[in-house]
């Protein structure tokens, strides 16, 4: 996985927050379903597709369509996938919750 995995301790529930470069990585379902796969110890093969939890093809087109550099803020979707929740903002920031954690408006957890 060419993302960028870091552990954070700026929140006790998140497990790992990796960075998604589209220059770098294949795809942001690619990115999610790595990232979930490396917290959870599940190997890729083992787990269920993404796809039965979210439209993939939709968040794909929803990511590709933002630019940073336009934009005036930052904005996020939050889902569970196989015991996580994940939590990807515009800035190509993919956070792994531990448990399937309701969604909050605000940024300050999943």
């Amino acid at each position: 996985m060419d993302a960028t995995s870091q552990n954070s301790n700026t929140d006790s529930d998140l497990i790992h927050q990796y960075s998604f470069d589209s220059d770098e990585t294949d795809s942001i379902v690619v990115t999610v379903s790595n990232a979930v796969s490396d917290v959870t110890g599940t190997p890729m093969e083992e787990m269920p597709p993404l796809q039965a939890t979210l439209d993939c093809d939709a968040l794909e087109s929803l990511f590709n369509s933002f630019n940073i550099e336009d934009m005036s803020g930052v904005g996020q979707v939050g889902f569970s996938f196989h015991g996580c929740t994940v939590r990807i903002d515009t800035t190509g920031t993919v956070q792994v919750f531990d448990g399937n954690r309701g969604i909050s408006p605000d940024s300050s957890r999943c």
